[in-house]
């Protein structure tokens, strides 16, 4: 039994899961266990089973069994009656279907939570879903409590309804079904308290469910269908009605498209006892058919325009009976002489139109008999078996819409009017109300005709009258009447403030529309309030007359904008794919809703159309400004492309902002090839030139580390900071050099002008590009024309080189037809086939003129990038190719705002050394010479204590505080003088001090928080030149820390070494080999600095100069050359000091040399020349480098000792004299005999 299965799974899974009995009520449980019972016709069972649930004990939230309350069974029984038989009777005359759907939705919801409480292994072998012929029904659903099933009967019943609506099926998907899931959850919340009153099941095709479609997320339950084409679910009436019976719902909502307007869906529905949400199947026929409805409007006396049935008569009387087959084959044309005979009589230019035909298929505008003739066959090919007819093409006039509510009870509404003249290929784009183009009276006029239409035919449900309306003359004509509810109805909702899904609901309970509230509120009526006060409208309201009732005047102005995924630039033809991010931000008069989010997407049996945009305000000129606004904050990122740019641009155009459009204004701005507006070419040239570097970079990188991964030898070279790009955008070839300064920055070279920018990549892959001082946000798209580009929102087309041989499909679309024989000649820009895409029939236009030969076959579907045909060009010469670009860049600015001050230049020339060290390129003279100038610069010490000191201020105790900032302040105002030093010591001495007053505990805390400041001053203690030491001596660290790894070394084992070493973390690798790949540039940049910095005092850096000298490869010859010379000089400085403290008169100084005499001292001082004359060390260049002493004394000791070396076996002894003379220090001396010259002076 039903019932026994149900109390095994509670006892079996619900028991143990402390969670779970949270989110059921006990008296649900109850209530549902009644119904079960009752279904299987075993009252006596029923009881048991209340009386075992009175003792159920279910865990509380620590796990603790606790007792049931038995007053919630009493309150489920007390319900219907004051006994368990008065509850059982009651109970007994609920439909058999209601209590079935709830154990099934209660069934369902229990394996859900099976399901995702266990783990991946116990998963496998369990179904998820009950399947049910061809649907499964998923989800999980709350369960509503019998008090709410009640409450929805009472306001059917309260309104005069006769079938209550527990559960709809949504047979839609997409926008519709989004919009009717949201438009039902409000009404439900604001009339019964709770948005889940009513059940809304969603039909789910597995494109829908692969994309993450949002109706299947928001809905209660769905019930997956066959994919495909629409003819597998959404149209197919008989799998919606199954699914109908197997979800056990009350009614069937159809929403737009697909079947809403096939008459046998309400009368399968019928047969079945369900609702069907919408007209009577006699009148969709009757009107959904464009002919019917043209001969049944002029039946009712509503002006037509001349069309090829306006000859023909239909008596008012029989419009609801089958219109006579002779009558309704003498409005068609049957053949293209007949077409062209009716176009003959109504004018040219008119319109072929297929009966069936919708969303653009079926319609073709004609201009001569010769246009007949080509596409009256195309218009056949598009709805195969549909009806056709000739209508006269109304030019330069306004598509006017009149929104209709009907009744079950011949009364109808009209909801005032709406403007939908901008279209693009009868595609409605931008739709408005209430009409303003238009007296009011023949606004009135357009109403009552729309009104008078439907009762014609005792419409029931949502419909829309469209019609075509002269601006020149005020005549208006029928259109056609939409048996539906349209995409544009929330405009509609706006301007009269009724919700019309939740109207299409009550219509479908049978209540009239004189007791609804939202109607009788839109004609002035009392209506308690709305429909959170319903059970007050059920008392106050009464009939009234809607053929003589006033309704109230439309509230404000609304302008709505459909988000479509179609490519402006490409004839809007739709795209599908990827959502990578759709974000809006609403404002106050904004508001917008759409069928995917982000990390959907857009499947190729999608409509297009995946969004409504709708903004109001008091007048038309504040709600076409609030929606430019709102379409600005529309953030849509993906393999699609929008027509949100395009649109934006069309809402700025005066004729719009003028009230000057038309049906065909749009496609003339799309026939002279209006685009929307472009971003700068230079931005788009420097934006794909860095996305492009990027990339390659990236996938440099990626590759790299691959090797790495795999064990394997990566190549000896990879290019990252030198490339070439090329880029074709809209005619015009572009070739850039690029040279990266880091990893963010690029110089971009063109044709001799260049320019910097900066990237940097966002989390979500974009790229934010600085440039000129200004910041853009950069996204892009690879398809198969080339790359997109949105530039601040702003889109172009990175094009791919195009090869006009071969024909391809630019998106995913099936083949309809070809227009042109096989092996026939085709000119260019002509079609040569038709393909449908999302729905929508596109002509194929050959991009050149020849001889084509097909490789694809009709009806097949393709890929975007399969090839279609091949071309045998005319005249291969004569493809237009991109043209070089020979201008040059505008003169633009740094990325970034650069400060003039010198501490803040000094880190700008450091980090550019950094890099340089780092494997990319700079000016190495210009960074040298500007960071010897920062350095050198006596307010450098100053301005970083200002900057290290603002940062750390507020942290600082306010003793230190106050300290610090009056013993700088006391140096601060004279920082300026190139002999005032840096107060370093000071500083040191109050930090110190203030750390020493802590006890050792909090003096690491202490040390930590001072130690930028402490380390500035440290730095600064030797004067410039100290901190000078500093900075260089770190770069040098930089340069031999890569370098040293690769000396003496082969280069494949020293990655090998660091692949090993850097396991967790191979982007280290690809750090290091590319520094040590800036080779040449390190080494000039080293060479430089110690020409500059190191050769005035090279015994500062002596320890690394021994490293640098020890390096061995070709690659640090000169590098290591250049160290060991100042070596060489460290030791002759040191040699030349050692020399001069020897024979200085200071070296007599010693102990006991203070009380020696004067021959002593100078005996000790022959000694040491003596010694220094006989050395075995090379002194020669030492004594020469101290000629020039200041010490006469000492200067007269070093050139004897020099000469005495130089000429000692030679000299006659003690024979060397010196005088001085105003020239300078003469020396003169005697050689020994046998020598030429005896007498020698210099």
């Amino acid at each position: 039994m039903a019932s026994k299965n149900l109390k095994s799974l509670l006892k079996s899974d619900f028991c143990e899961n402390k969670n779970l009995l949270q989110i059921i009520p006990v008296a649900a449980i109850a209530s549902l266990m009644i119904e079960t019972a009752i279904c299987v016709k075993n009252i006596s069972e029923a009881v048991n089973e209340l009386a075992s649930l009175a003792n159920f004990k279910p865990p509380d939230s620590n796990g603790v069994a606790k007792n049931s309350s038995n007053d919630e069974i009493s309150h489920v029984i007390s319900i219907n009656g004051p006994t368990l038989e008065g509850a059982i009777v009651q109970n007994l005359t609920l439909k058999v279907n209601q209590i079935e759907q709830e154990i099934s939705v209660f069934l369902s919801f229990a394996l859900f939570w099976r399901h995702s409480n266990m783990s991946e292994a116990q998963r496998r072998p369990m179904a998820v879903s009950i399947k049910h012929h061809n649907g499964n029904i998923n989800g999980s659903i709350p369960l509503r409590s019998p008090s709410m099933v009640s409450e929805v009967d009472e306001f059917c019943h309260a309104l005069g309804g006769k079938n209550p609506v527990h559960s709809i099926l949504i047979a839609n998907n997409g926008m519709a079904a989004v919009k009717f899931i949201r438009s039902i959850r409000t009404w439900t919340y604001e009339t019964f308290g709770t948005e889940k009153a009513i059940l809304l099941v969603a039909m789910a095709t597995p494109e829908d469910m692969r994309i993450n479609a949002e109706h299947i997320r928001i809905a209660d339950q769905f019930v997956e269908v066959p994919g495909g084409t629409n003819n597998n679910n959404y149209a197919n009436v008989q799998l919606i009605v199954e699914m109908a019976e197997i979800t056990h719902v009350n009614a069937v909502w159809p929403g737009w498209g697909h079947a809403s307007e096939n008459p046998e869906l309400p009368d399968a529905l019928s047969a079945k006892g369900i609702v069907f949400l919408g007209p009577p199947a006699a009148s969709m026929a009757a009107l959904g058919d464009k002919i019917g409805s043209s001969l049944i409007a002029q039946a009712a006396e509503v002006p037509t325009l001349p069309w090829s049935g306006s000859q023909v008569k239909t008596p008012s009387e029989s419009c609801l009976v089958t219109i006579p087959e002779d009558t309704y084959r003498e409005a068609c044309v049957h053949t293209t002489e007949e077409a062209i005979a009716s176009c003959q009589v109504v004018g040219y230019p008119a319109m072929i139109k297929a009966s069936w035909g919708g969303g653009g298929k079926g319609i073709r505008k004609v201009h001569n008999d010769d246009e007949v003739k080509a596409l009256f066959k195309q218009v056949q090919g598009e709805v195969p078996g549909s009806p056709i007819f000739i209508m006269k093409v109304a030019s330069q006039s306004r598509h006017l819409e009149v929104q209709l509510l009907c009744d079950q009870y011949g009364n109808v509404a009209a909801l005032h009017s709406r403007d939908c003249s901008v279209q693009r290929r009868h595609q409605k784009i931008i739709e408005e109300g209430p009409i303003t183009v238009a007296p009011l009276d023949t606004i009135k006029k357009l109403e009552q005709a729309a009104r008078r239409l439907a009762k014609c035919v005792n419409y029931v449900g949502a419909a829309t009258v469209e019609y075509l309306y002269s601006m020149e003359t005020g005549e208006y004509y029928f259109l056609e009447l939409n048996p539906r509810l349209q995409v544009e109805h929330p405009v509609t909702e706006w301007i009269a403030e009724i919700n019309l899904p939740a109207a299409q609901v009550a219509v479908g309970m049978g209540i009239p529309l004189w007791q609804i509230p939202e109607i009788r509120r839109f004609y002035g009526m009392e209506h308690g309030g709305g429909y959170d006060a319903w059970r007050k409208t059920s008392v106050i309201a009464t009939p009234f007359d809607f053929d003589n009732a006033e309704s109230t005047r439309p509230k404000g102005h609304c302008v709505a904008v459909r988000v479509t995924s179609e490519d402006p630039d490409d004839g809007f033809k739709p795209t599908s794919g990827k959502v990578q991010e759709l974000s809006f931000k609403s404002k106050p008069n904004v508001w917008a809703y759409f069928s995917v989010k982000s990390g959907g997407g857009i499947h190729e049996f999608s409509d297009s159309q995946f969004g409504h945009v709708f903004a109001f305000g008091e007048s038309r000129a504040l709600a076409i400004a609030n929606m430019v606004l709102g379409l600005k904050e529309i953030q849509i990122r993906g393999e699609i492309r929008t027509n949100v740019d395009y649109t934006i641009d069309l809402l700025h155009a005066s004729d719009y902002k003028e009230n000057k459009i038309h049906t065909g204004w749009l496609d003339s701005r799309i026939a002279m090839r209006v685009r929307a507006e472009r971003p700068p070419w230079y931005l788009s040239v420097v934006g794909g030139a860095l996305y492009k570097a990027s990339a390659s970079s990236a996938a440099m990188v990626s590759e790299y580390i691959g090797y790495l991964e795999k064990g394997q030898i990566p190549p000896k070279h990879i290019s990252l900071v030198n490339s070439q790009v090329s880029l074709n955008i809209e005619g015009s070839k572009y070739t850039l050099n690029m040279v990266r300064g880091g990893p963010g920055s690029y110089r971009l070279g063109m044709n001799d002008s260049e320019i910097v920018a900066e990237i940097h990549t966002l989390r979500d892959g974009g790229l934010l590009m600085q440039l000129d001082g200004s910041s853009h946000v950069l996204y892009a798209e690879e398809e198969a024309a080339g790359t997109r580009l949105l530039i601040d929102g702003r889109t172009c087309l990175l094009q791919n080189d195009h090869d006009p041989s071969k024909l391809v499909a630019e998106t995913p679309c099936k083949l309809l037809r070809y227009l042109v024989v096989d092996g026939s000649h085709v000119d260019a820009d002509t079609p040569y086939g038709e393909v449908e895409v999302m729905k929508m029939c596109m002509p194929l236009l050959s991009p050149s003129s020849g001889k084509i030969h097909f490789q694809m076959s009709e009806g097949q579907a393709m890929q975007a990038g399969e090839l279609i045909a091949r071309l045998d060009l005319d005249d291969p010469s004569a493809v237009r190719k991109a043209e070089p670009f020979h201008g040059s860049f505008p003169l633009l600015g740094p990325p970034t705002a650069i400060s003039g001050r010198v501490h803040q230049r000094c880190a700008a020339s450091l980090n550019a050394a950094r890099m340089i060290l780092a494997g990319y390129e700079h000016n190495i003279d210009e960074v040298v010479q500007n960071l010897l100038s920062c350095l050198d610069n006596p307010e450098l010490p100053f301005l970083q204590w200002q900057e290290c000191f603002a940062v750390l201020a507020n942290r600082l105790p306010k003793d230190l505080r106050y300290e610090l900032e009056a013993k700088y302040k006391e140096y601060e105002g004279i920082s300026n003088m190139p002999t005032v030093d840096f107060p370093a010591k000071i500083l040191r001495g109050v930090l110190e001090a203030h750390l020493n007053s802590y006890p050792d505990k909090e003096k690491g805390a202490q040390e930590r928080l001072v130690e930028p400041l402490m380390s500035l001053v440290k730095s600064y203690e030797g004067g410039r030149e100290s901190h000078a030491r500093i900075i260089v001596r770190e770069l040098f660290e930089e340069y031999l820390s890569v370098e040293e790894l690769f000396s003496d070394n082969i280069q494949a084992d020293v990655i090998e070494r660091l692949r090993l070493h850097y396991k967790k973390d191979l982007s280290k690798v690809v750090d290091i080999v590319l520094s040590h790949q800036g080779i040449r540039s390190k080494n000039k940049l080293i060479l430089c600095l110690m020409e500059q910095l190191v050769y005035p005092n090279p015994a500062a850096y002596r320890d690394q100069l021994i490293r640098f000298s020890a390096l061995n490869h070709t690659n640090y010859s000169e590098l290591a050359l250049k160290a060991s010379q100042l070596l060489e000089q460290t030791k002759l400085s040191e040699l030349r000091s050692s020399i001069a403290r020897s024979l200085s008169e200071l070296e007599m100084f010693t102990e006991d040399g203070e009380n020696m005499d004067t021959p002593k001292r100078k005996s000790a001082i022959n000694e040491r020349m003596e010694a220094l004359v006989s050395a075995p060390l090379a002194v020669e260049d030492a004594l020469v480098g101290l000629f020039d002493h200041s010490d006469h004394t000492l200067q007269r000791r070093v050139v004897e000792t020099y000469v005495r070396r130089l000429y000692q076996p030679y000299l006659v002894k003690g024979n060397v004299r010196m005088q001085w003379h105003r020239s300078g220090l003469i020396a003169s001396w005697e050689f020994l005999e046998g020598h030429v010259d005896r007498n020698t002076w210099v």
